[in-house]
């Protein structure tokens, strides 16, 4: 994929976090060795896909595809937010978010990178902190347990 502008240029550099990129129409055995090969390394086991062997742990995966007129300005605007509330909704906090990797499809591109990498890449590129991130598109939800007074049982019945 060719980029025109100083825009694409960030997008460029957010793809440059992947570990490792390969063919797309090699997905399907690509992602999971990928899935594999991150729960060996500590991800979090997942559900498995149809085809693997019994017994091989499995992390998460987040598919994407990239609009060829995409620009870092449009990734950060509608894929960002979804990712985000993804990986919170899933309970993959930063920094790492418990190892979840990023499958990003780029034409005949297929790039892989860490959740929590592309996430800091992303904030980073935004100058917006990635806690932020995670306060504007996440759940929602409060981390921990709330204090204050209890609150009090609704009226019993008659």
């Amino acid at each position: 994929m060719r980029y025109a502008s100083a825009v694409d240029d960030k997008l460029r550099e957010l793809l440059s976090a992947a570990f490792r990129t390969v063919r797309a129409r090699d997905a399907n055995t690509e992602i999971a060795k990928a899935r594999g090969e991150a729960a060996l390394e500590g991800a979090t086991p997942s559900r498995r896909s149809r085809g693997e062997e019994p017994g091989t742990p499995l992390s998460r995966s987040y598919e994407m595809v990239l609009d060829p007129r995409a620009t870092f300005s449009s990734f950060a605007t509608d894929v960002l937010p979804r990712l985000v509330y993804h990986l919170e909704s899933i309970g993959a906090r930063p920094p790492g978010c418990k190892g979840v990797l990023v499958a990003i499809f780029d034409g005949e591109d297929l790039h892989f990178v860490q959740a929590g990498d592309l996430v800091a890449r992303a904030a980073e590129l935004s100058s917006v902190p990635v806690e932020e991130l995670f306060l504007r598109h996440g759940t929602g939800e409060s981390r921990t347990a709330q204090r204050g007074p209890p609150l009090p049982l609704p009226p019993g019945r008659e």
